[in-house]
């Protein structure tokens, strides 16, 4: 198999496993809107692009298809989307409401010009930084929380797999043999996205603003 075909293989595995993880994650004593809802909504976005790229590199990457760029957009739209819905739940279950609205206000921001950046241009750098920056932010405020019970020690853990699998594709290389640079990005995610999952059950189930109350 090639490295494309690889790659389109563990998106699948990826996508499947996230999708799962997602479902569990919208359980009944969940409230649509708090931060454990939005942190499977994050789920959810982060198993359309690995579905979107099996799609890409198993069937219209090989053959040059005209929808490949299209769709690679919509691939890295979904990261986009899923990095807003970190910052999203971040700041719900530790921001009181003025500090919410700012973060949430600068992460639509970095939201646009991440769609923007992808859609007229080859580059992943904003996507990068504004990734790093989120997960930064967020694993800085579950260890701050962790003695105050908001932070969780996963959701720490998971982050830190999350950091070390993103950095694999800017530095490089050829990967684990046999696997290639993304088909070893996309195992290395799979216990990951299970940790980060376990971190969202630690996340609260309801809207009430706990920090306010």
């Amino acid at each position: 198999m090639t490295h494309l075909a690889i790659s389109a293989l563990t998106d699948v595995f990826l996508a499947c496993l996230v999708f799962f993880l997602a479902g569990l994650s919208f359980r009944p004593d969940v409230e649509r809107g708090s931060p454990a809802w939005i942190w499977g909504l994050y789920l959810a976005a982060s198993g359309v692009a690995p579905m979107l790229g099996a799609v890409g590199h198993g069937f219209l990457e090989p053959i040059d298809h005209p929808a490949a760029l299209p769709l690679q957009f919509a691939t890295r739209a979904a990261l986009a989307i899923s990095i807003f819905l970190v910052l999203a739940a971040t700041a719900g279950q530790f921001m009181p409401v003025r500090w919410r609205r700012i973060a949430l206000a600068a992460g639509l921001a970095a939201l646009i010009v991440n769609l923007w950046s992808v859609w007229t241009a080859d580059n992943l750098l904003p996507l990068i930084v504004t990734n790093a920056a989120t997960m930064l932010l967020a694993l800085a405020l579950h260890l701050r929380g962790l003695r105050s019970g908001l932070g969780s020690v996963a959701m720490c853990v998971g982050i830190v797999m999350m950091i070390a699998a993103s950095l694999m594709v800017p530095i490089g290389g050829d990967g684990v043999a046999g696997l290639g640079l993304y088909g070893t990005v996309h195992v290395a995610l799979m216990p990951t996205v299970f940790v980060l999952f376990l971190g969202g059950r630690r996340l609260r189930r309801t809207r009430v603003p706990a920090l306010e109350a």
